[in-house]
């Protein structure tokens, strides 16, 4: 199962990241200071290539009961480790012994959001394993 992103933050940040680049287009064209020419390009090509990497590869996959949060550095909880979901109103923390997994639903599609709710409220949670 693949979370995904939602189309609006990705058109988004695939127009920030085109802008970004004519703007460093022109200022090499207008003959403007080259620090800020780098910049603009430097910029718009992290942006771009943020945009493609999300894009592949979109916010969530859960696959062999293990989800994954795909990032620079992915973070990844198996299902049947997990001892804590909790549910706040803008987030869902997962939490098992060695990793936490802090998962934004304002960023999340609302089909996929639906989705990850359903098979969170579906995940048994081993209460005794949970420490105060």
């Amino acid at each position: 199962m693949i979370i995904y992103f939602k189309k609006k933050r990705l058109n988004f940040r695939l127009f920030n990241g085109i802008a970004s680049l004519v703007m460093g287009l022109i200022s090499l064209l207008s003959d403007f200071q080259f620090f800020f020419v780098y910049a603009w390009l430097i910029l718009g090509l992290l942006e771009i290539g943020t945009w493609y990497y999300q894009n592949k590869f979109q916010y969530l996959q859960i696959e062999n009961n293990v989800i994954t949060k795909n990032s620079l550095f992915p973070k990844s909880i198996e299902l049947s480790k997990i001892i804590a979901i909790r549910k706040y109103r803008n987030s869902f923390l997962i939490e098992s012994k060695e990793k936490n997994i802090k998962i934004y639903k304002d960023v999340i599609s609302t089909d996929s959001l639906y989705q990850l709710t359903d098979l969170l409220n579906e995940i048994q949670v081993k209460s005794s394993e949970v420490s105060t």
